[in-house]
């Protein structure tokens, strides 16, 4: 399968082969045919295929296709909402030692309190992007 074919196109392909070989005599459990599938899957669903397999006493064809139905539409959804992306710089070990330095509000902006006690509450909010995912880029001592 490739990784830009829809789940639902490799199903139908896979069923297609599944009855041409009971055209001619073949007789395919239902359990190979969810293994068949679950081996045929892109890099992209690499992180389903332990959850699909193990654990079973044995693999549904409904289940596994149900499930990957569900995770293709749960990929595209998250696709489609914001992509900003956050990053994070860890810094040090341990227990954090603040310096006396005033606080700013990551809420409003301004300095002197933050975000939980903002005496401006949802109506002062600066922006309202918010990061899907994180980035690590790296500790303190290599940063500086």
């Amino acid at each position: 399968m490739n990784r830009d074919t829809q789940i639902s196109d490799h199903l139908s392909v896979l069923n297609n082969i599944v009855s041409e070989l009971e055209a001619i005599g073949v007789k395919v459990e239902d359990e190979d045919k969810a293994l068949r599938l679950i081996l045929s899957l892109p890099s992209s669903y690499e992180h389903m295929k332990p959850t699909l397999m193990y654990g079973k006493e044995t693999l549904k064809y409904a289940d596994v296709t149900g499930k990957l139905l569900s995770e293709e539409k749960r990929l595209e959804s998250s696709s489609h909402t914001s992509s900003s992306e956050g990053i994070v710089l860890v810094c040090g070990k341990g227990k954090k030692k603040f310096s006396q330095k005033t606080p700013v509000c990551w809420r409003c902006g301004q300095s002197g309190h933050v975000k939980r006690n903002c005496p401006g509450g949802a109506d002062s909010v600066k922006g309202s992007e918010t990061a899907n995912s994180v980035s690590v880029v790296g500790d303190c001592d290599n940063f500086f």
